[in-house]
Protein backbone atom coordinates (compact mmCIF):
# COMPACT_ATOMS: atom_id res chain seq x y z
CA UNK A 1 0.00 0.00 0.00
CA UNK A 2 1.33 3.41 -0.95
CA UNK A 3 2.20 5.74 1.93
CA UNK A 4 0.71 9.23 2.13
CA UNK A 5 2.54 11.15 4.88
CA UNK A 6 0.28 14.19 4.53
CA UNK A 7 -2.85 12.12 5.05
CA UNK A 8 -1.24 10.23 7.96
CA UNK A 9 -0.26 13.50 9.65
CA UNK A 10 -3.88 14.67 9.41
CA UNK A 11 -5.02 11.35 10.90
CA UNK A 12 -2.57 11.78 13.79
CA UNK A 13 -3.87 15.29 14.45
CA UNK A 14 -7.44 13.98 14.49
CA UNK A 15 -6.37 11.29 16.98
CA UNK A 16 -4.89 14.03 19.18
CA UNK A 17 -8.41 15.48 19.39
CA UNK A 18 -9.21 12.32 21.37
CA UNK A 19 -7.61 14.13 24.30
CA UNK A 20 -10.96 15.78 24.96
CA UNK A 21 -13.05 12.57 25.29
CA UNK A 22 -10.15 10.90 27.10
CA UNK A 23 -10.48 13.66 29.66
CA UNK A 24 -13.58 11.80 30.87
CA UNK A 25 -11.47 8.64 31.27
CA UNK A 26 -8.85 10.69 33.15
CA UNK A 27 -11.35 12.11 35.64
CA UNK A 28 -13.07 8.73 36.05
CA UNK A 29 -9.66 7.32 37.04
CA UNK A 30 -9.52 9.78 39.94
CA UNK A 31 -13.14 9.02 40.80
CA UNK A 32 -12.47 5.27 40.78
CA UNK A 33 -9.69 5.60 43.39
CA UNK A 34 -11.89 7.89 45.48
CA UNK A 35 -14.71 5.33 45.41
CA UNK A 36 -12.27 2.47 46.03
CA UNK A 37 -11.45 4.09 49.36
CA UNK A 38 -15.17 4.43 50.16
CA UNK A 39 -15.43 8.17 49.53
CA UNK A 40 -18.13 10.02 47.64
CA UNK A 41 -17.02 12.16 44.73
CA UNK A 42 -18.31 14.54 42.09
CA UNK A 43 -16.91 15.11 38.63
CA UNK A 44 -16.94 18.41 36.78
CA UNK A 45 -16.17 18.18 33.06
CA UNK A 46 -15.37 21.19 30.93
CA UNK A 47 -14.46 21.46 27.28
CA UNK A 48 -12.29 24.54 27.71
CA UNK A 49 -12.09 25.03 31.47
CA UNK A 50 -10.74 22.91 34.29
CA UNK A 51 -12.24 19.45 34.63
CA UNK A 52 -11.79 17.90 38.05
CA UNK A 53 -12.94 15.42 40.65
CA UNK A 54 -13.87 16.52 44.14
CA UNK A 55 -13.35 13.63 46.53
CA UNK A 56 -15.13 13.79 49.89
CA UNK A 57 -12.53 12.42 52.27
CA UNK A 58 -8.80 12.27 52.76
CA UNK A 59 -8.43 8.61 53.75
CA UNK A 60 -6.71 7.50 50.56
CA UNK A 61 -3.31 7.14 49.00
CA UNK A 62 -2.80 10.61 47.53
CA UNK A 63 -0.12 9.51 45.08
CA UNK A 64 -2.36 6.76 43.72
CA UNK A 65 -5.31 9.15 43.52
CA UNK A 66 -3.20 11.72 41.65
CA UNK A 67 -1.67 9.23 39.25
CA UNK A 68 -4.93 7.42 38.54
CA UNK A 69 -6.09 9.87 35.86
CA UNK A 70 -2.98 9.58 33.73
CA UNK A 71 -2.75 5.83 34.32
CA UNK A 72 -6.36 5.40 33.14
CA UNK A 73 -5.68 7.23 29.88
CA UNK A 74 -2.44 5.27 29.45
CA UNK A 75 -4.40 2.02 29.81
CA UNK A 76 -6.96 3.01 27.19
CA UNK A 77 -4.23 4.25 24.82
CA UNK A 78 -2.25 1.04 25.25
CA UNK A 79 -5.35 -1.09 24.63
CA UNK A 80 -5.98 0.84 21.41
CA UNK A 81 -2.34 0.54 20.34
CA UNK A 82 -2.55 -3.24 20.72
CA UNK A 83 -5.19 -3.35 17.97
CA UNK A 84 -3.45 -4.14 14.65
CA UNK A 85 -5.55 -1.65 12.65
CA UNK A 86 -4.36 1.17 14.90
CA UNK A 87 -0.81 -0.05 15.46
CA UNK A 88 -0.19 -0.50 11.72
CA UNK A 89 -1.49 2.96 10.77
CA UNK A 90 1.34 5.45 11.24
CA UNK A 91 -0.96 8.41 11.86
CA UNK A 92 -3.04 6.64 14.49
CA UNK A 93 0.06 5.14 16.13
CA UNK A 94 1.77 8.53 16.38
CA UNK A 95 -1.35 10.10 17.89
CA UNK A 96 -1.92 7.41 20.51
CA UNK A 97 1.77 7.08 21.42
CA UNK A 98 1.80 10.85 21.95
CA UNK A 99 -1.28 10.65 24.18
CA UNK A 100 0.20 7.66 26.05
CA UNK A 101 3.45 9.56 26.65
CA UNK A 102 1.86 12.77 27.90
CA UNK A 103 -0.43 10.71 30.14
CA UNK A 104 2.62 9.00 31.63
CA UNK A 105 4.17 12.37 32.48
CA UNK A 106 0.80 13.56 33.79
CA UNK A 107 0.54 10.51 36.08
CA UNK A 108 3.98 11.29 37.52
CA UNK A 109 3.21 14.99 37.97
CA UNK A 110 -0.21 14.49 39.57
CA UNK A 111 0.89 11.45 41.54
CA UNK A 112 4.16 12.65 43.02
CA UNK A 113 4.00 16.43 42.64
CA UNK A 114 0.29 16.85 43.37
CA UNK A 115 0.53 20.16 45.25
CA UNK A 116 2.87 21.71 42.68
CA UNK A 117 0.73 20.46 39.77
CA UNK A 118 -2.50 21.88 41.19
CA UNK A 119 -0.90 25.04 42.54
CA UNK A 120 0.72 25.85 39.19
CA UNK A 121 -1.88 24.47 36.84
CA UNK A 122 -1.15 26.74 33.88
CA UNK A 123 2.57 26.01 34.02
CA UNK A 124 1.87 22.29 34.50
CA UNK A 125 -0.51 22.17 31.53
CA UNK A 126 1.94 24.08 29.33
CA UNK A 127 4.65 21.61 30.34
CA UNK A 128 2.40 18.71 29.34
CA UNK A 129 1.68 20.42 26.02
CA UNK A 130 5.43 20.75 25.38
CA UNK A 131 5.88 17.02 26.13
CA UNK A 132 3.03 16.19 23.75
CA UNK A 133 4.52 18.30 20.96
CA UNK A 134 8.05 16.92 21.45
CA UNK A 135 6.86 13.30 21.34
CA UNK A 136 4.61 14.01 18.36
CA UNK A 137 7.28 15.85 16.33
CA UNK A 138 10.06 13.35 17.15
CA UNK A 139 7.92 10.47 15.94
CA UNK A 140 7.15 12.16 12.64
CA UNK A 141 10.78 13.24 12.26
CA UNK A 142 11.80 9.58 12.39
CA UNK A 143 8.94 8.32 10.15
CA UNK A 144 8.94 10.84 7.28
CA UNK A 145 12.59 10.34 6.19
CA UNK A 146 11.90 6.61 5.93
CA UNK A 147 9.03 7.14 3.47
Amino acid sequence: MESHPGREIVVSLVVLLMIMPLNVVHEMGHGFICALYGNDYSITLSLFGKSNVVCQGNNMNRALYGAAGGLSVMSVSLALLLMPAIRNNAGMRVGFVSIFSVSFVNAIMEGFFYDFYNGNLLMSELGLLVVLLIVYIKQWASIIPNN
